[in-house]
């Protein structure tokens, strides 16, 4: 059995404690943990997730955000933030008031804040976004959304910002400015970057790749040396020689592993819908019916296993990925390490990246042998 303390495995020597929902190495609740695990780590973060189990963020319901929280325990994902589609500022502000009316009161991996998925992209990298919920992009606009306090993450096109006043907005307002379903050329990446971007969206997709004489936002993610990367590792979005590429050229201490996933993770091959258009699950993919991939159907501990097999990544280094990288990004204060005093946020996985026990706040909220 081995621990992730300050994101290096060691053996574990058994002192790990609760201590009112804080992690603690001297007093307090002692902790029985199941006999099969071989890594205690931080809890995952996901950054970027649209649904599970038959739904979804812009379901705008409660039952929607309470049953998703309490999926995500059995893939070790401890926190999130519910990710929406392109959509009519006017169908995405009740979906925020619901998010704020949640947050306190999920049961399983907790809300942090959201993160918004358009609907201020380029018609031209649309991708699954639905292209009917484009809203223009301007201050004007993010004004209007009522509960803006609570998005911490915002995915653009900056092409469309004029001088760059809506990025340095987004930033004013303590939101990170991400780039992504995004037709910019590597120029206005930087310049974008040199006035607050700081992320860039699903890398690979969805955005202007890497053309030796028209160079664009993927080029741009490897020029732009304090921004981090969220990456799809589902063997599906991005190929192994593009993952390997970003992994060492990019490096692991800026990429964030995202699961991009939408209703149908965790259910039965068949038709689902995802912004209002039909999304076909077929195995361990979603397709619009012309092809176009539609988020995923991975789960984050599935992410870690894959990053390992694909970059050749250490194990530490993926578990970095998916906890201690995001709080680093969003500012998350008190996660993502097994550190003194940090919220006991606890995930345990076997020697094949299986979720055994997972603990929230000090308390098992999920145990493989009970359920």
């Amino acid at each position: 059995m081995q621990i992730l303390k300050n994101n290096v495995l060691i053996p574990y020597d058994y002192n790990l404690k609760n201590n009112n929902g804080r992690i603690s190495f001297e007093t307090g609740e002692n902790i029985i943990f199941n006999n099969n695990i071989e890594y205690i780590v931080p809890g995952f973060i996901d950054q970027h997730i649209h649904g599970l189990l038959n739904f979804d963020t812009m379901d705008g319901t409660e039952l929607s955000l309470q049953t998703q929280s309490l999926g995500l325990l059995r893939e070790g994902t401890t926190s999130f933030f519910p990710t929406t589609m392109t959509a009519k500022i006017d169908d995405i502000n009740p979906i925020l008031k619901t998010i704020r009316k949640t947050m306190s009161k999920t049961e399983g991996a907790e809300i942090l804040g959201v993160h918004l998925e358009g609907p201020f992209i380029s018609k031209d990298k649309i991708g699954a976004q639905n292209p009917s919920g484009l809203e223009t992009l301007s201050i004007d606009n993010i004004k209007k959304i009522i509960d803006i306090d609570i998005i911490k993450l915002l995915t653009y096109a900056p092409e469309l910002d004029i001088e760059y006043k809506f990025t340095k907005y987004l930033e004013e307002k303590n939101i990170i400015p991400s780039i992504g379903h995004s037709n910019a050329n590597t120029d206005q990446v930087i310049n974008a970057s040199n006035n607050g971007l700081k992320s860039f969206t699903h890398l690979h997709n969805a955005s202007s790749g890497y053309d030796h004489r028209n160079p664009g936002v993927v080029l741009a993610a490897y020029l732009i040396d304090n921004a981090h990367v969220e990456l799809i590792v589902d063997g599906e979005h991005v190929c192994k020689e593009a993952i390997m590429s970003v992994y060492k050229n990019i490096g692991y201490q800026r990429i964030n592993l995202i699961t991009d996933a939408m209703r149908a993770k965790s259910m039965i091959d068949g038709e689902y819908d995802l912004g209002g258009q039909v999304v076909v699950k077929k195995g361990d993919t979603a397709r619009l019916k012309n092809g176009t991939l539609a988020g995923s159907v991975l789960k984050m501990n599935d992410a870690i296993k894959n990053m390992i097999e694909l970059s050749g990544c250490s194990v530490e280094e993926a578990f970095q990925m998916a906890s201690y990288n995001q709080t680093k990004l969003l500012k998350i204060e008190n996660k993502g390490l097994i550190k003194e005093s940090f919220d006991f946020d606890i995930t345990c996985l076997d020697s094949h990246f299986n979720v055994i026990q997972v603990f929230k706040k000090g308390k098992e909220v999920y145990n493989e042998n009970s359920c």
